[in-house]
């Protein structure tokens, strides 16, 4: 991350906005730490996320099959498929996104300037973050912040807010075409820890569609929901 990033000012924002509270600010710095910023910080003598990640896949695992359990009267497939959903890399990294605490993870600058920070690192870090904060606090701190900004979303079964545009695009092109559409970055910009990243998706030749995003994936998963709207409504 840029030198310029100060992570305690920062998280201090996010945390007050969300009205959490914290004890630990440094068990908190190692659920936002990638080990590319690790490398690129050996004097700080920093941890990277990964057992706090372990910790807190299990503890969302446990707590959405209990809120299933106790609160939606289906099979025990229906609660499989639906925990799947709900607890996936996507899904994740969308609760991240939409709290912005991605917006405090910290990598190295080849991950920041070459792609921008990935779906996979933020959906590992969600549940890093919840994994320090059943530490920092208990099981049912944790669960109360689910029920919050979580759980609401299982109510409707409504997967839409993380959709995979792409592969339903490309479902809808091969469905008319043989050839494939694909993706081109128009241009990036902004400081490094807060990158902006513009990409276009083509087919044969022709823009369909183009997104902005913090990540290259997120612009191209923009661009292929616009492309979307466009072709099936040309249709």
């Amino acid at each position: 991350m840029s030198e310029e990033f100060s992570f305690a000012p920062e998280f201090k924002k996010v945390m007050k906005k969300l009205g959490l509270t914290y004890n630990s600010m440094r068990l908190y710095e190692q659920a936002f730490t990638h080990q590319t910023y690790v490398n690129e910080t050996k004097g700080k003598k920093l941890e990277n996320y990964q057992r706090l990640e372990f910790l807190g896949d299990s503890i969302l695992g446990f707590l959405v099959a209990e809120y299933l359990y106790d609160n939606r009267n289906i099979p025990e497939g229906t609660m499989t498929k639906i925990r799947a959903k709900f607890v996936c890399e996507q899904a994740n990294a969308t609760y991240a996104k939409e709290l912005e605490i991605d917006k405090l993870i910290l990598v190295g600058h080849g991950v920041r300037y070459n792609d921008g920070i990935s779906d996979a690192i933020i959906g590992d870090v969600f549940e890093s973050f919840l994994g320090a904060m059943y530490l920092d606090h208990d099981m049912e701190y944790v669960r109360e912040f689910l029920v919050k900004h979580v759980f609401p979303k299982m109510k409707t079964d409504d997967y839409g807010f993380f959709i995979d545009y792409k592969s339903k695009l490309q479902e809808y092109i091969q469905a008319e075409s043989r050839n494939s559409v694909n993706y081109e970055l128009l241009s990036s910009s902004g400081p490094a820890h807060d990158r902006t990243f513009e990409v276009a998706v083509y087919h044969d030749g022709i823009m369909l569609g183009k997104g902005i995003g913090k990540t290259k994936k997120e612009a191209e998963q923009i661009a292929a929901k616009n492309a979307l709207g466009i072709v099936a409504g040309n249709k």
